[in-house]
């Protein structure tokens, strides 16, 4: 006798959103959709964007669903709208009432793992999986007798660590070629390719019932990746986000002050190559306040000319036919409209707010005098406000620069590096500077120049507490100014936009790199999954599921609460979360 089908019932209600909500199905189940009490007789319209049966997924392609009504009661309470779930991924729905929409959520349908040459189903539930730091395996003809161990341990499932060429670091997760594999797996005789991995999964599947998964790591490249210095575009740097500006002009500042450091030239305030106790901290402290941050004026980055500003004003009060009386908004008031370019002294107010509220009351010298007098006085105030500010992130990039100090060098649970030296300075760059070194007014000027500031570029890393749906290299953060990111220096943040026409050799490259992984695995473990743009996993992992529909997804997803885990597992079709337990080195 067969099984009979499993149905489960979603019930809709007005108004509830449910993004936050983890409804996870499998495969063979029917969904049904059902009015909840807040609905009942309304005229309600149900889209999904789960494909009919044969048809590929289109994540944008919604289509309604037809309600039934089995019993043909005349209310609601017995009328539904189903769909039959055979394909795996994330799929999204909302509801209608008229024209409005009420409500809506997302589906993660499971995917089926199947193994062994008779092909047998692996439940979910029932995974064991081993990691493989691939960058210790070897050649590859010597991985076999190495993964052994995990077969005669009795796991079903490895991960491998990032398989590709890898930057100078050597960091598993620093990658200077995505489509490349390690050229260190090969023999001097004997150039290894993915279709040799690719045979020795196939091979562990059917012979030795494990699968394989390996990382897609999308948020970086290594630094030295030949190809993000041909497509620069694709980091974020200083000529797509000059807002970061001000940071660079700032990291650059701290690296002079570190070689100064090393070199013994600050040992007469305090502070010798060999950082040992908290004195010499309060002297690096001092230092920035009373040397760095007076040389370098970050704040005349968000500030106005005021010379320029006020004759600008006084010759368009000036103008002849002007009229002199114009009522102000009294909602509208002057405020400084930042510098798109980020230039010293480059910002602007708007001069017809100007005009409304500094009036002459005739057209003689002295009151003109007077009124550009007043309006001086108020541009100077705003340019105040805008020091004070800058003076905040200024307090908390000490903090933070002193915090890393102090771990990297006095604590006893860092590494304690010893003397500051060019190696090993006094805090991460956070930066790329790709030039020979010069003054820092020589340098600064190349931020204005676009075939040199393209090549300054923003590292990658992670910010602690920090929102994982904010992208924190974006206008409006001031991670990078107020020294926040725990800094990864070998690799660079790749600036994808919101839609692969905003870059399109990135989104193709790593779109390539995807359908690569998924070709040759039966998953992926999405690397940093908290930093990756939703959007851009979105779009890979759709991708993937093209190649391999029961990809199975793994993810290293810290979010610290629930309901933003939940955001990304039901958008991205999560499987398995990560859990960091215990500290390691890859």
């Amino acid at each position: 006798m067969g099984h009979s089908k499993q149905i489960r019932i979603l019930l809709l209600n007005e108004m509830e959103k449910l993004e936050k909500t983890l409804f996870r199905l499998e495969q063979g189940f029917e969904l049904q959709f059902r009015l909840g009490p807040t609905l009942q007789g309304k005229a309600v319209t149900v889209y999904t964007n789960y494909p009919f049966p044969g048809e590929a997924f289109n994540r944008e392609k919604f289509r309604s669903l037809e309600w039934e009504n089995p019993t043909e009661r005349e209310d609601d309470s017995d009328k539904y709208c189903k769909v039959n779930l055979q394909q795996a991924g994330s799929f999204q729905y909302y509801f209608l009432q008229g024209n409005e929409k009420s409500g809506g959520g997302y589906i993660v349908v499971d995917p089926i793992l199947h193994v062994g040459a008779d092909n047998h189903v692996l439940p979910l539930d029932c995974v064991t999986l081993q990691t493989f730091l691939a960058k210790c395996l070897g050649p590859f003809d010597e991985w076999e007798s190495r993964l052994r161990v995990a077969k005669e341990s009795g796991y079903n499932m490895i991960h491998f660590t990032p398989l590709q060429t890898l930057g100078l670091s050597r960091s598993c997760y620093s990658l200077a070629n995505q489509l490349e594999l390690n050229p260190d797996f090969s023999r001097p005789n004997k150039k290894y390719t993915w279709n040799d991995v690719g045979q020795l999964v196939e091979k562990l599947k059917k012979e030795w019932n494990i699968l394989c998964i390996t990382d897609v790591v999308y948020n970086h490249t290594a630094a030295n990746s030949r190809w993000i210095q041909e497509h620069p575009e694709s980091a974020y740097n200083l000529v797509n986000s000059p807002h970061l500006k001000p940071a660079w002009v700032l990291d650059r500042a701290l690296w002079h002050l570190s070689c100064d450091v090393a070199e013994g030239k600050y040992k007469e305030k305090g502070v010798p190559a060999l950082i040992e106790n908290d004195h010499q901290m309060n002297c690096i402290r001092k230092i920035i306040w009373e040397d760095i941050f007076p040389k370098i004026q970050l704040w005349e980055f968000f500030q106005v000319d005021v010379y320029k500003a006020v004759e600008q004003f006084r010759g368009l009060l000036t103008q002849e036919n002007r009229k002199i009386t114009t009522k102000p908004d009294p909602k509208e008031h002057l405020k400084i409209i930042q510098d798109p370019e980020y230039r010293r002294l480059g910002c602007t107010v708007d001069m017809n707010i100007a005009l409304a509220t500094f009036i002459p009351h005739d057209k003689g010298p002295a009151a003109i005098d007077e009124c550009c007098n007043w309006f001086r006085k108020r541009i100077e105030e705003l340019n105040s406000e805008k020091h004070q500010l800058v003076n905040y992130h200024q307090e908390q990039a000490v903090n933070c620069l002193l915090g890393n100090v102090f771990y990297e060098r006095l604590a006893d649970h860092g590494p304690k590096l010893g003397p500051v030296t060019r190696k090993h300075p006094l805090v991460t760059r956070y930066f790329t500077f790709p030039f020979e070194e010069i003054t820092p007014s020589a340098e600064e000027s190349m931020i204005h120049i676009p075939n040199k500031a393209c090549f300054l570029m923003a590292h990658n890393g992670w910010v602690m507490g920090d929102d994982p749906l904010r992208n924190f290299a974006e206008p409006g953060s001031e991670v990078y100014l107020r020294r926040e990111l725990i800094c990864w220096g070998d690799s660079v943040k790749l600036r994808y936009g919101n839609k692969p026409e905003d870059c399109p050799f990135l989104w193709a490259h790593m779109k390539k790199y995807t359908e690569m992984t998924a070709t040759y695995f039966q998953g992926v473990r999405l690397d940093n999954c908290h930093s990756t743009p939703l959007h851009v996993a979105e779009y890979m992992l759709d991708a993937a599921r093209k190649l391999q529909p029961n990809l199975y997804v793994v993810a290293e997803l810290f979010t610290g609460s629930e309901d933003l885990d939940n955001v990304f597992v039901t958008r991205l079709g999560i499987s398995s979360l990560i859990r960091v337990i215990l500290s390691g080195c890859c």
